[in-house]
């Protein structure tokens, strides 16, 4: 019996305005660490309210356990769920002791049982030094794993994170990464978090679901939902991706870079969009070459280089950091692409370059 079950979950907030949730089935099992990706305003934040409980659906059912907490004649409270949540902002009281944060949940239990569970669980975020100390006296990263600890305390069947690392700089953001992992990995707890950031959903999580206007688009291990993306908004949204017009021959997917192989069976004289990678792209410099570069944008580990082909539409490349071309530069382009995934050409697509925004990459 699967921990999590959301079944064509929908949640509107006002009747004239697009559905902030739409029909959202998902499951998750005992243990698993679950991401939901996607843009502001796609419904990450109402999905894990309408878990907690701080939001009620307008149709479909929530279960947690095999129990229904919410659904047709059927409301369970938050604080009876048995769901723990971590804030984006944290929510710690100002006014209370680390020690008295985390016992917060604890009310059911007594005195001892209380102090007992507190040194444990602060032990087990390591800050079992800091318990006499206020949130204002400790760093961000502190007062995380005080979050986390206080969520954890009650021994919740399911943790809920909302965008957890988001007030975080980078350096610590992935130290912490990797210490929230640890703590959920060790405690066994199925969680739920929301992120907009790749990165973060593909190191974390065992699966990550991608969330577009409410919808799912689709739900599946980070390395599926990278090389074998279901939909195109799902290829545009994870990783970098450029398409490129091809048309299905008995040879292969014919396209200005060249022919593929039509690995998902593609019917003949069909019209696709198939997807490249920056990854899949490699160039050389060629004083009659028929690529352009016009933009290289420095990442620090790696150079990504935009390369306009003869027909006006756009590639980017991946290259060493210490590979450094002059804008303008006249190049052979060659592609390399080991997953072939194509989507089918909407009606009436035009052929004209791709306008996608630069930032797309960064």
């Amino acid at each position: 019996m699967p921990l999590l079950r959301l079944h064509q979950v929908t949640k509107r907030y006002a009747p004239d305005q697009p559905p902030a949730v739409d029909g959202l089935t998902l499951i998750a099992e005992q243990g698993e660490v679950v991401a939901l990706l996607g843009p502001s305003g796609c419904g990450k934040t109402t999905t894990l309210r309408l878990i907690a409980g701080f939001e009620s659906p307008d149709s479909g059912s929530v279960e947690i356990r095999g129990e229904t907490m919410a659904g047709p004649g059927r409301w369970v409270p938050p604080e009876e769920r048995g769901v723990g949540i971590v804030f984006q902002d944290y929510a710690l009281f100002p006014h209370l002791t680390v020690e008295a944060n985390v016992a917060f949940g604890l009310h059911r239990l007594d005195r001892l049982a209380q102090r007992l569970r507190v040194a444990e669980i602060l032990e087990l975020v390591g800050l079992e030094a800091f318990g006499r100390r206020y949130p204002h006296e400790l760093s961000g990263g502190q007062q995380q794993r005080v979050a986390v600890a206080r969520a954890l305390a009650p021994a919740p069947a399911l943790i809920l994170l909302d965008e957890p690392f988001s007030n975080l700089d980078a350096d610590l953001r992935a130290q912490m990464r990797d210490e929230v992992e640890r703590i959920l990995r060790n405690t066994g707890t199925t969680t739920i978090f929301v992120t907009h950031d790749q990165e973060e959903a593909f190191t974390l999580a065992d699966r990550v679901g991608i969330l577009n206007s409410g919808k799912l688009e689709q739900l599946d291990t980070p390395e599926e939902i990278y090389h074998q993306p279901a939909t195109q908004v799902v290829a545009e949204f994870v990783g970098a991706a450029d398409f490129l017009p091809g048309y299905v021959t008995s040879e292969g997917i014919v396209t200005e870079l060249g022919v593929f192989p039509n690995m998902e069976g593609r019917g003949a004289r069909e019209c696709v969009e198939v997807m490249i990678r920056p990854d899949d792209i490699t160039f050389t410099p060629w004083a009659n070459g028929e690529a352009v570069l016009i933009h290289r944008y420095f990442r620090g580990s790696e150079n990504l280089y935009c390369l306009r082909l003869p027909s006006g539409r756009r590639v980017h490349s991946s290259q060493p950091s210490t590979a450094v071309y002059p804008m303008g530069t006249r190049a052979r382009v060659e592609a390399h692409v080991i997953h072939v995934v194509t989507f089918p050409s909407s009606p009436g697509a035009s052929t004209a370059p791709s306008e996608a925004s630069p930032m797309q990459f960064e």
